[in-house]
């Protein structure tokens, strides 16, 4: 007994590898680094993918997005209090806390519950026991060891008053100064009523500020200081005044210590010495700074693209935790060994497309590989080979080998045809689809051509070309497996003459409901589709078309042979626009909406499960989900959006084509348990038997196709626990002439 137990606990860490069934795990970009502060040698960064922390002394980064504990991750401001405790701002004016040492978490809604459009938290700022929230409602306090919010100052002075929108806040002396864009106001810290407008003055231009909009402020050579869009100003007592080569300056934030006094434009850092001389400090051309924190002589500056940049005697370090390089992950795939690949986007600022193997991150852009030539990438398509396809939008589509090497970018130079007339080297390709003797089809997006597909063979490296008589812009592309291409199309206003709908093609086998005379065919709203707008096409595992619409849910086509005979409009979903849909290994239908992710059983009569920001606690990031692609070797599923990726590990895997190794973990077992035991590598359609190590049956369960099985919670075949002691696990296949075994440790507490 002893030496089984030493078997399976060798067995249970190597099995701790695994996520459980249901767990999260989120990936951000923390690239754009909006506020900085630092406590004994550890860096603390809020970003607009979350936050992240570096220790100075060992290089180790720790991030956190919504896996980690955040509610939101779209922050603004970061401070630490006198406890230790991590404060940040989101916003959408959520506030949360962290005690590091602690793992634990805080989360404040009274401001983000509020019924205003603005209530981003700008700064945060502690004094003693109470933390300022420097938000664009106002300035609000919170008692730190009470744990709860105080009053919440939102107008200040009579004549003029200004309200809300503040920036930053500084205590010198008795009294207290908060910055806002449309002035500066003061009051005596100990005022018994500082809610009323009344306690508080107000600066504007005509008390001699530079400007009205002011950033930050801070206290040097026992002056206050303010940086507003129009220079630094000084206050002497009783007058603002502009310090001289600051004017014209749009200054973003600014920090003291001792000997200087530190501020930031969108590009630059200037240090003004106590003699009221200002120096530039630093030269940013190529970034956009953010914000500034000083400590002893080290000089931490956010930038919006780089994470923070160290400045000190040694130079400018950059600090940025390994990650995304955007948040705009779309056009999402995973490959043969695993990896997953994304595109950034169509605009111009996109940054090529990523791929990462489950540690690093790897970016493909134009400064790394010139022959790009552009940065729209925004669609990934796994090819024969292991080949991946990555279409662009403007200059046609790479294709990469199983190395991960491009090996030509295929474009208007090279044979692609244009798809603005008026722009000839202007191609948009909207997907690659791979027939079974390995010939690649793109996809061009026809605004005002005629070809709508290019067949590519890599034996020939030939391209072949199809037009068409009909007119329309594709959107998507896909191949059944009778190796019929279908084509949805959407309106365009550019382009009125072009029909939208859905459109089927063959080479060579004829389809019913084909034109007479062509290999085309269409499929419309008169025919039975609940839309003719077709934003996305998908072939299940039994080969029916779906087919998403971008304003009346989804349509099935039953007979890919015969389509225009039986098509069902899918009620549930019927008002929905439809981002995208995967077909996962038990034939069930995930489908991506603007209003989250729907999971539908594999005849589409029902839904199984619902996921949103809401229901999720913010582990799907976005309810705008634009793209969905899953391992199905592993079961983990990948939700694509703007504002990073969130990944779901499920029990939906593809069953081994025999059984090899059956994993069954958590193993020992400790019961009662709310979690089931994973069992994994089981064939399709799987029967298992449990026994007792004596060969009595124990329970018999029967799966539902996958490869894991996550049935059992340890009870016999009357729903008692089991006893303490060993079980065998025997597995057998759909017609019993596969069989499988394993081995479990039960432990009663």
């Amino acid at each position: 007994m002893r030496t089984h137990f030493l078997c399976f606990s060798i067995l249970f860490f190597y099995l701790q590898s695994f996520s459980g069934i249901g767990d999260w795990k989120t990936f951000t970009s923390k690239q754009n680094v909006r506020d900085i502060v630092v406590n004994q040698n550890i860096v603390w960064a809020a970003t607009d993918g979350g936050m992240f922390s570096y220790s100075i002394i060992d290089s180790i980064f720790q991030e956190f997005a919504s896996s980690e504990g955040l509610k939101t991750i779209d922050l603004k401001s970061i401070t630490i209090d006198r406890y230790g405790a991590i404060w940040a701002g989101a916003s959408n004016g959520y506030l949360q806390s962290l005690q590091p040492t602690k793992s634990k978490w805080g989360y404040y809604e009274d401001i983000s519950i509020l019924p205003t459009p603005e209530k981003a938290i700008n700064k945060l700022s502690v004094f003693g026991d109470t933390l300022f929230i420097c938000s664009e409602i106002g300035l609000s306090v919170f008692k730190i060891s009470q744990n709860m919010f105080g009053d919440t100052f939102m107008k200040y002075g009579s004549t003029p008053q200004i309200s809300g929108n503040v920036k930053s806040i500084l205590l010198k002396d008795d009294s207290i100064w908060i910055a806002t864009k449309n002035g500066l106001a003061s009051a005596w810290r100990y005022h018994p009523n500082l809610v009323a407008p009344q306690s508080w003055r107000v600066y504007q231009t005509s008390n001699g500020l530079p400007s009205n909009n002011i950033a930050s402020l801070a206290a040097f050579s026992n002056n206050i200081y303010v940086g507003t869009t129009n220079g630094l100003a000084k206050y002497n007592g009783g007058r603002w005044s502009t310090v001289v080569g600051t004017p014209s300056l749009n200054i973003l934030s600014v920090a003291s210590t001792q000997n200087y006094l530190y501020f930031i434009t969108q590009s630059q850092l200037f240090k003004l010495n106590s003699d009221n001389t200002v120096e530039l400090v630093e030269n940013f051309p190529s970034l956009k700074l953010t914000s500034i924190y000083v400590i002893n002589d080290k000089i931490f500056v956010g930038t919006s693209s780089k994470g923070i940049a160290l400045i000190s005697d040694s130079g400018v370090k950059y600090i940025l935790p390994p990650g995304p390089p955007s948040n705009n992950l779309i056009g999402l795939a995973v490959d043969e060994n695993g990896d997953l690949w994304a595109g950034t986007g169509t605009t111009d600022a996109a940054q090529g497309f990523v791929r990462f193997d489950g540690k690093t991150w790897f970016q493909y852009n134009v400064n790394n590989y010139p022959q790009l030539l552009f940065p729209s990438y925004y669609k990934v398509d796994i090819g024969r080979n292991n080949t991946k396809w990555v279409s662009n939008w403007g200059r046609g589509v790479a294709l990469l080998n199983d190395q991960n090497q491009i090996v030509k970018v295929f474009n208007k130079w090279n044979g692609l045809p244009p798809t603005l007339m008026d722009d000839t080297n202007y191609v948009v390709v909207a997907g690659v689809v791979t027939d079974r003797r390995g010939k690649a089809w793109i996809n061009v997006r026809t605004g005002r051509g005629d070809t709508v597909l290019v067949g590519y063979h890599a034996d020939s490296a030939k391209l072949s070309y199809v037009k068409t008589n009909f007119k329309f812009i594709s959107t998507s592309i896909a191949i059944d497996m009778n190796g019929t291409k279908w084509l949805g199309a959407i309106p365009d206003p550019e382009y009125p003459e072009k029909i939208p709908g859905l459109y089927f093609y063959h080479e060579t086998d004829t389809i019913r409901g084909m034109i007479p005379g062509t290999r085309w065919g269409k499929v419309s709203k008169t025919n039975g589709l609940s839309s003719d707008n077709i934003s996305v096409v998908a072939v299940d595992n039994n080969g029916e078309i779906w087919a998403g619409t971008t304003d009346a849910g989804i349509n099935i086509i039953f007979d890919p042979l015969n389509p225009l005979n039986r098509i069902a409009q899918y009620n549930p979903l019927r008002d929905q626009k439809i981002n995208d849909i995967l077909v996962d290994p038990l034939d069930q239908k995930w489908v991506a909406t603007p209003k989250g992710v729907y999971l539908l059983t594999p005849d589409g009569i029902s839904i199984v499960a619902e996921y949103t920001v809401k229901n999720t606690g913010g582990k799907l990031l976005d309810d705008n989900v634009i793209s969905i692609a899953m391992n199905k070797k592993t079961g983990v599923i990948y939700f694509g959006t703007d504002k990073g990726l969130s990944a779901l590990q499920t029990s939906s895997i593809t069953p081994a084509a025999a059984f090899d190794k059956i994993l069954i973990y958590p193993n020992p077992y400790l019961i009662p348990s709310d979690n089931p035991i994973m069992i994994k590598g089981l064939v399709r359609n799987s029967t298992l038997k449990i026994l007792s190590i004596d060969g009595e049956l124990v329970k018999e369960i029967t799966t539902t196709g996958g490869g894991i099985c996550d049935d059992w919670y340890g009870r016999d075949k009357n729903g008692d626990y089991v006893s303490s002691g060993i079980y065998l696990l025997v597995a057998y296949s759909e017609g019993g002439n596969q069989i499988g075994f394993g081995k479990i440790a039960i432990i009663r507490k």
